[in-house]
């Protein structure tokens, strides 16, 4: 191994991560500017390296402590630099195990689409942890966008194919009290857990119509529909290949209690969880208000009066930032000021009518105001 690997790992990490290990720091050693370290189960081992990584010996000194580490706790010396790695991380490794050819392949289509699958389980984590609710029409919030730009694909492990995603557990700067001062990163990786254990558990118990029930009616679902659909892009045309999912909890905070380190997502549970997605995105309500927006598209015909009149495509803001798409049949009246307001990108609609539930873009009826707001 070459040295310089070693004298990357900061002194500072080297001793959290061997205090995470059950290693207690020996505090007269620090005036000496040394770190020693006991531990209970290895009474006649100590650690000891310079805790200034200028000192001449360091290299040779947290070589020596990995390699006493990895005889020590007989693991492998790559396994235990991983673990070392991402120790400020949360992480989960989504190993897919195919019952066909566990060994040879999985088709390149169906790891792009479980690759997919990660990226959209963050997504729909973050957007949950910020405005938890069973269907996001949209997962382009910026601290959800942040989220997956903060976090890494790290390197597929040995034994079927395993996907590895981590997540420094401070990289982001959202800590308020709306998460009771607990990291956003492990908030979003919490919500994955905790979703993921409420499916395998109703799958398994037969207890579906429960689990969407209550999930409907909970002020703040952990589980949505844009989750369950996360999941679905891990099976395989064959359906045949599990999914398990296996957390790695940062150590350098405390490591979260009543939740399992491993969850596996049986082949055969794929049709039920897609059964459950239908079911929380079919669950929009029709909203009756007055909603702001722009005018995206005109489709509008000519009538018997030869006035234009007819469809157009609104984009309309919601209050917690995101977007709907939304068609209405407008009156000739109505769509005059649809026209103006589409050539002057600056101005915005104010509309007041009913929006049906369904799939964007959704209908909108019952029109009783259609207005240009300028911008001023």
């Amino acid at each position: 191994m070459n040295k310089d690997f070693f004298e990357n790992i900061a002194p500072t990490d080297l001793k959290d991560f061997l205090k995470s290990r059950g290693w207690r720091l020996i505090d007269a050693a620090i005036k000496d500017g040394l770190y020693a370290l006991n531990n209970d189960q290895y009474k006649r081992r100590q650690l000891i390296f310079p805790i200034d990584d200028s000192a001449v010996d360091y290299t040779d000194c947290v070589e020596t402590v990995i390699s006493k580490l990895v005889d020590m706790e007989n693991i492998s010396f790559r396994t235990l630099m991983a673990e070392l790695s991402e120790m400020k991380d949360d992480a989960i490794g989504f190993r897919i195990v195919d019952h066909r050819n566990e060994s040879a392949f999985i088709p390149l289509n169906y790891a792009v689409k479980a690759i997919n699958g990660a990226k959209d389980m963050l997504l729909s984590a973050a957007c949950s942890v910020l405005k938890p609710q069973i269907y996001h029409p949209k997962m382009n919030r910026r601290e959800a966008l942040q989220l997956i730009d903060k976090s890494r694909f790290r390197h597929t492990e040995t034994g079927s194919f395993i996907i590895n995603v981590s997540t420094p557990v401070k990289a982001m700067d959202l800590q308020v009290d709306l998460f009771e001062n607990t990291p956003f990163v492990r908030q979003a990786t919490l919500t994955i857990n905790k979703a993921a254990s409420q499916l395998v558990e109703a799958i398994q118990t037969d207890r579906m119509e429960h689990l969407i029930a209550t999930v409907k009616e909970e002020p703040t679902p952990l589980l949505s529909s844009n989750m369950c659909k996360a999941f679905i892009n891990f099976q395989d045309e064959n359906d045949q290949a599990d999914l398990y999912l296996n957390f790695k909890w940062a150590s350098i905070i405390n490591k979260p209690s009543n939740t399992k380190n491993s969850i596996k997502i049986q082949h055969d549970y794929y049709s039920r969880i897609e059964d459950i997605r239908q079911e929380l995105k079919n669950h929009e309500k029709d909203k009756e208000d007055i909603f702001v927006g722009t005018v995206e598209t005109l489709a509008g015909d000519l009538d018997e009066r030869e006035r234009r009149a007819g469809d157009v495509i609104l984009d309309l803001y919601q209050q917690d930032g995101e977007s709907i798409r939304a068609r209405v049949s407008l009156n000739a009246e109505w769509y005059n000021q649809a026209i103006e307001a589409h050539k002057n990108a600056g101005n915005y609609i104010q509309i007041k009518g009913k929006l049906l539930a369904g799939n964007q873009p959704r209908t909108m009826k019952n029109i009783i105001s259609f207005t240009i707001i300028k911008n001023t």
